[in-house]
């Protein structure tokens, strides 16, 4: 027997995932790209008041998420963002949506590249790129054995994770000199724009919790669970995060922390084995958590988007055994592999997945007015049905807080960067012009009521 067939639905996943399961990807995504990988950027823009940044990064997130929590408290969206987009807007925009969703997940390598560089404070001298690469060709095979076996690892992991960064946290909280901290030389040390920089940056930091969307076809009960996790593990994490920057900020002077891995702040805080523990189980397990949630959910639109016919649907084959989307788990690995083999800049493959993430998350909020029209039955029974007024009112709040959330992304590029970005939006956007008019997409309703 075959060990994997072209898909007819999205409908064939396993429905396994509870809100216990939830919570331990949306914590373990968010927390990884937050502190271990922009949190130095961000201290490096404004300085000690990166702490007083994640607050309104928190209120942003939350703004932007706003308008989409009404569709996810709604419906099942067994394409994820996918379906969304091609559910509210057009068939051209979700054809877009789907080449800037893949743009937006070299990430990938980003997550994989900082785990390397911190397993090389723990052995020195060790090649970070092959740590890089051993990374995330794991948490591939992990992810190809089935979803329900990757929440597991998720769950331990989050465990873990979770313990390191309090214990960062407890012992370090109490050796900052307040007075110190709250100087004004050291706050905001790029004006008020570069603290608006700052926060932007930190929205994707505290974002994450929203992909959580594209495991709806594999969700118990997603109308339910789904935004109940979103809102809670956002607020949770970013209070967290706080307590974590005014350690990683008022412990050394300043300008010895700025762009530095929070391991500097760790070995003067942490007696040996602690700092070993908070190494591993904190600063590489956090990332390790955010690579393999993402590597879970960042297959399901492209899955939908081939059965559509935007891609291959020799692309969207299922293992039988297992019920994952092999081809597109491996595609996902070739674009985490691909910058890491060739040895992209950090800062090119983070600014490249900011701006390609907060243009989904335009996507995601401007057409949420529409759900009345769309889905009228869906919506007059919907957990989250509200007025006409209330809806609009979200949809422009949240429409405004992601262009925003855009706008600070590409102020941190070069104009070199910053055009190359915008030409993938206009190739995406030619993309799905051009395969929506050859006749080879025919759309099926991949939402359901729940």
């Amino acid at each position: 027997m075959s060990s994997s067939k072209t898909i007819s639905s999205t409908k064939d996943l396993d429905r396994v995932l509870g809100k216990k399961d939830f919570f331990a990807i949306a914590v373990g995504q968010i927390i990884g790209a937050g502190i271990f990988s922009l949190l130095p950027q961000a201290i490096g823009l404004t300085g000690r008041s990166a702490s007083f940044a994640f607050a309104i990064a928190a209120v942003l997130t939350l703004l932007k998420l706003a308008p989409r929590l009404f569709v996810l408290g709604s419906i099942r969206m067994r394409g994820g963002s996918y379906t969304y987009i091609a559910l509210l807007s057009t068939n051209v925009l979700a054809g877009a949506y789907l080449i800037i969703h893949i743009l937006s997940n070299i990430s990938l390598s980003m997550y994989a590249l900082s785990i390397g560089q911190y397993f090389e404070q723990a052995v020195h001298g060790i090649n970070i790129q092959i740590v890089a690469i051993v990374v995330l060709t794991i948490v591939t095979g992990v992810n190809l054995v089935g979803v329900k076996n990757a929440a597991r690892v998720q769950q331990l992991l989050v465990v873990c994770l979770m313990l390191a960064l309090a214990i960062f946290t407890a012992f370090g909280i109490f050796k900052v000199n307040y007075v110190e901290y709250m100087k004004p030389e050291g706050m905001f040390t790029d004006g008020s724009l570069g603290f608006c920089s700052a926060a932007a940056i930190l929205t994707f930091a505290c974002g994450g919790a929203q992909n959580i969307i594209n495991f709806s076809a594999e969700a118990k009960d997603p109308t339910k669970d789904m935004p109940f996790v979103i809102i809670v593990s956002t607020v949770v994490v970013a209070v967290f995060y706080a307590f974590m920057a005014i350690v990683a900020t008022g412990i050394l002077p300043i300008g010895d922390v700025m762009g530095q891995p929070l391991s500097l702040v760790a070995s003067k805080i942490l007696p040996g084995p602690l700092y070993v523990f908070f190494l591993i189980g904190g600063a590489m397990f956090a990332l390790l958590t955010t690579l393999n949630a993402q590597m879970g959910w960042c297959t399901k639109p492209l899955l939908q988007g081939c059965i559509d016919g935007w891609l291959p649907k020799k692309l969207g084959a299922i293992n039988s055994k297992y019920k994952t989307p092999h081809n597109l788990i491996l595609f996902f690995y070739l674009v985490g592999l691909l910058p890491l083999i060739f040895n992209f800049n950090m800062n090119t493959i983070s600014g490249t997945a900011v701006f390609a993430s907060n243009v989904m998350d335009v996507l995601l909020a401007v057409f949420v007015f529409r759900l009345p029209q769309v889905i009228p039955n869906e919506w007059s029974k919907s957990r989250w049905h509200t007025t006409t007024g209330v809806l609009w009112f979200w949809t422009i709040v949240g429409t405004l807080a992601s262009i925003f959330g855009a706008y600070m992304s590409l102020r941190t590029m070069t104009w070199s960067k910053m055009g190359l970005n915008l030409l993938v939006c206009v190739i995406a956007l030619l993309f799905g012009y051009f395969r929506e008019k050859s006749g080879k997409v025919d759309m099926e309703i991949s939402y359901e009521e729940q």
